[in-house]
Parts: structure tokens; sequence; C-alpha cells
């Protein structure tokens, strides 16, 4: 009986020196490519393999980080929107061909003759100019009112400029379909959108706040830009293109909305359907939902999207094939920044993709 004891001590010592190590690495990569704060999970349907976080909220702090720490997930914030859709259509408030125009008439221009359906606007389908929170807005445009008429304005504005070239995927790559098909959601259903998405948080059981986390409590987490610097104000174009990417969450949180992707892929996952979870997923080529569709280099099909918003970037891939999904989340906005994100996935990936 003794012998078995020890036995099991040294296996247990040798597997948390390994998981100090593999940790050790992980913190190596952030402090080498200057990521302040980082936050790692890897997930099964049914386990969460590795879940970690990293540094300070903020450049030169002595606040280290938690698991409560929220990050802004950007352009992730998409996938979430195409999920509230989604419901909207299984309830039967809104269809997936319903036309923007058909919803909102006195939008409608000469330019555009053709209706935009919602499915089109969420897949990227639909010629529309460029919008990104650096795009040039002309100091005469009033855009004031609530944020949902600020939406409203900017949107109306921005239907009347020329839209984007289609890319060697034949996608129109622009978060305006995301702007007006947040205007289509709100619409159909009677609620804000922060309405929609805060329901959609309690039926999961975590918790969506909108914008920058300091911007709240300046305890949290802060973005930073490619100098290192802290941001402490929001972009108000974040606003504008709040259902395309102005979301953050914390790790655990999002860790679990990305798990029931996992589980609903299997037929157990909440408040969609298997068949829904397998169309937002895998519905359309090149861009599904909210998921660039990607082959890797061992030939596995998995989806990815990539956050950069406000001094933060966030990282998402499933692979279904593994039942495997892994998240970065960072708070800095930097090519270096990028480059350490993509080192720790092959880390993350080496060890776990088998």
């Amino acid at each position: 009986m003794k012998k078995e004891i020890i036995i099991i001590l040294i296996f247990l010592l040798s597997f948390n020196v390994k998981a100090q190590v593999f940790s050790d690495k992980i913190d190596s990569i952030r402090t080498q490519y200057q990521i302040p704060a980082l936050g790692v999970a890897v997930l099964s349907s049914d386990s969460i393999l590795e879940m970690n976080v990293y540094g300070t909220d903020k450049i030169h702090s002595d606040s280290k980080i938690g698991l409560k720490n929220r990050f802004h997930i950007g352009s992730n914030t998409k996938a979430v929107t195409s999920f509230i859709a989604a419901d909207l259509v299984s309830k039967g408030k809104i269809s997936w061909e319903t036309g923007f125009f058909s919803l909102f008439p006195e939008l409608k221009t000469t330019q555009n003759e053709a209706d935009f359906t919602l499915i089109n606007l969420i897949n990227f389908k639909t010629p529309l100019t460029s919008f990104s929170y650096d795009t040039e807005i002309p100091e005469s445009l009033q855009i004031t009112g609530t944020n949902q008429e600020q939406r409203y304005k900017i949107a109306k504005y921005l239907l009347g400029k020329k839209s984007v070239n289609k890319n060697e995927d034949n996608l129109y790559l622009t978060n305006l379909g995301y702007v007006l098909a947040g205007l289509m959601l709100e619409k159909a259903s009677h609620k804000s959108y922060n309405l929609l998405v805060d329901e959609l948080g309690k039926n999961l059981g975590i918790i969506f706040q909108f914008g920058s986390p300091n911007l709240k409590d300046k305890m949290q987490t802060y973005g930073h830009d490619s100098q290192l610097n802290p941001i402490n104000t929001e972009n108000v174009k974040l606003n504008w293109l709040l259902t395309a990417g102005n979301l953050n969450i914390s790790l655990p949180d999002y860790s679990l909305f990305i798990q029931n992707y996992l589980l609903g892929i299997k037929g157990k996952g909440k408040i969609l359907k298997q068949n829904v979870f397998d169309m937002l997923l895998f519905g359309f080529p090149k861009f599904s939902f909210g998921w660039f569709n990607m082959t890797g280099d061992k030939g596995n099909f998995f989806v990815q999207n990539f956050g950069n918003a406000n001094g933060f970037m966030s990282s998402v891939t499933i692979i279904k094939e593994k039942d495997l999904a892994i998240i970065i989340l960072g708070n800095v906005s930097s090519d270096r920044a990028q480059e350490g994100i993509e080192k720790i996935f092959e880390v993350l990936e080496k060890k776990h993709y088998k």
C-alpha cells in the first residue's frame, strides 16, 4: 500500500511540474511579445482542459489579473449577434429571408435597389461600404441621441456610400452588415440589442458587458495601443459598431459560450437545435455566421475568428473533428502581440491536437 501511495505522489508531483513548465512557457511568450494581460483556455465539449490568466491589468501595474478579469472580444461579437439572430428566427420573430428595407423602407436609396436579407447581411454577402472604428466620418454629420438612434443615423449615412469590392472568397468584408442586422433584430424583437445580449447571457448563465472593461471599472483590464499606452477612452464609433464588435467578457464565461457550440453540434447545446449549431459554424463556405472556415496544415477543417478593437485582441478556434476549442485573449493591439498570440496558439495546438 505504501509503495502504491509513493507511486501516486511521484505521478502527481511530475504532473504538477510539467504543468508549471507549460505555464511558464506561455507566460514567457506573453512577456517576449509584450502582452500585459493574457487569458488562455482549451476546451472539449465536456471538459476545461486548460484555463489560466497571466500578467497584470495594465502595463507597469502590480495588480495581477484573475479569472474575473474581463477582455474586449472585438469582432468575436459577431458570433454572439449571429447566435441571437438564430434564436429569434427559431422563435418566429424574424426570418433569415426578411429584408432590411421591409423593416426600414425609409432608408432605401436609388443605389440600393435590391433588398438586403438578414442571412446575407450576417454572412458578408451584401454589397455595402466599408465601416470600422477608424472610418472617417464628416464632422458636420450630426450623430446624436441614444446608442440605438446613433446606429440608425450612421446606417442611414453609410447606405448612400459606394460598396467595397468582393474579396477573393466572394465576400464583402465590412462591419456594416452587422450594424444593419442589429437594427433588424431590435425592430423585430421590440428590444434593444443590449437587452437581447443580457437575456442570452442569463439563459447561458454568463455575463456579457459592453465596451472596454476599464471604462466601467477602473480595477478591470485596460486595452493598450501598439506603443503600449493604456487606453482610457472609448472610441464613439465602437458604440455604432456595437453589434459587430463591442462586447467584453471574462475568460470562464467566454469558455462556457464557446463550449456551448461544441455541445450544440453534438445535439446537447442550450437554446438552439443541433442543425442550427451546424449551420452557424459550417452553413456557408469561407465565412459562416461570425466564423471564418479554414483548413489547417494537417488537413483538419476548423472555424476561427480574430477580434481586434480598442487595444484588445481575441482569437477563438473550434475544431469539430477533435471536439476542441482554443481561446486566447490579450489586452494590447499590435502586430507584435498578434504574432505572440499565434505562437501561443501553436503551443496549445501542439499539446492538445493529437
